[in-house]
């Protein structure tokens, strides 16, 4: 999970926000907008409570997995560790609310865990962790653009055999049709951004690796690409920063809706918005520490 978007909240009396305008935005953030922005306010925003998400936990845990793996020296990183990672990842994830909050029962647990092993193996067949040259693992990068920021973790870096360096991201659902593929794009070519600015180095690659169907997708990182995303991000923070200025956030119904935390308070579902703070809260509450 990304940290909250740190939100500009220096106001004044002649200030007619409605809403606090984020500081900086996090790839995953750019997607909640655009699919939505009335939850973008809601989770962004608002920074509303909500119940753990099962496939995001679920995602979580093979992150974990695969991030002790390649912890690892390269001959190292057999199936035999891959797997006793998985378990460490379950005793390390088992007693926090990701897993309580999912309110699963026994049975339900078991298949949770069985196929978060199953996913890590689904990995170890699409490439041999052994002939990775990892940079990196969980790296928090960030770059400015213009009076905004970008934020956010890269699962992996890595330099492929000729020296040139690759953004490679595990995604643990189902694979998109080709056709959304660049759209889900978008995100890493952003993180290849951030690390150019960072770092001075552009990676020449970015990786979707979806491990539950064995499929990945790559796509080049050019200079248009990196343009691209300062144009894109720019007139995305801009129309952000009006919904916050006059505080419409419009809903956009689709199928995602079926997965969403506030429908409670949507009004394409009837409900009032302003209802939500006070709602998720008693809705979703947390335990005790």
């Amino acid at each position: 999970m990304f940290p909250d978007l740190p939100l500009k909240t220096n106001r004044n009396d002649t200030d007619m926000t409605a809403w606090p305008i984020p500081e900086a935005l996090s790839p995953s953030s750019t997607s909640t907008f655009q699919n939505c922005p009335l939850q973008f306010r809601f989770q962004n925003i608002q920074n509303l409570l909500q119940p753990p998400s099962f496939a995001a936990v679920k995602g979580n845990v093979v992150h974990r997995a695969l991030e002790l793996l390649f912890g690892l020296e390269p001959e190292q990183r057999t199936e035999e560790a891959a797997l006793a990672f998985a378990q460490t990842a379950r005793t390390e994830f088992e007693p926090t609310y990701d897993i309580t909050g999912l309110n699963l029962n026994e049975p339900q647990l078991d298949a949770f865990w069985k196929d978060c092993d199953s996913l890590v193996k689904s990995y170890l067949r699409m490439e041999d962790p052994k002939s990775v040259n990892v940079v990196d693992l969980e790296l928090w990068v960030q770059a400015p653009i213009n009076d905004f920021g970008l934020r956010g973790y890269v699962d992996r870096i890595e330099r492929d055999t000729e020296g040139n360096l690759i953004i490679s991201d595990y995604k643990t659902g189902k694979a998109p049709r080709e056709q959304d593929v660049d759209a889900k794009m978008q995100q890493l070519h952003m993180y290849a951004y951030m690390l150019r600015e960072m770092r001075g180095e552009a990676p020449a690659k970015v990786s979707l690796m979806f491990v539950k169907d064995g499929i990945r997708h790559t796509r080049a990182v050019t200079e248009q690409t990196m343009k691209f995303v300062v144009t894109k991000t720019s007139a995305l923070f801009k129309t952000i920063s009006n919904a916050c200025t006059t505080g419409n956030f419009p809903t956009k119904k689709s199928a995602l809706c079926n997965f969403c935390s506030f429908k409670d308070w949507c009004p394409e579902f009837g409900g009032n918005p302003d209802d939500a703070e006070v709602g998720a809260a008693v809705k979703y509450p947390r335990p005790a520490a």
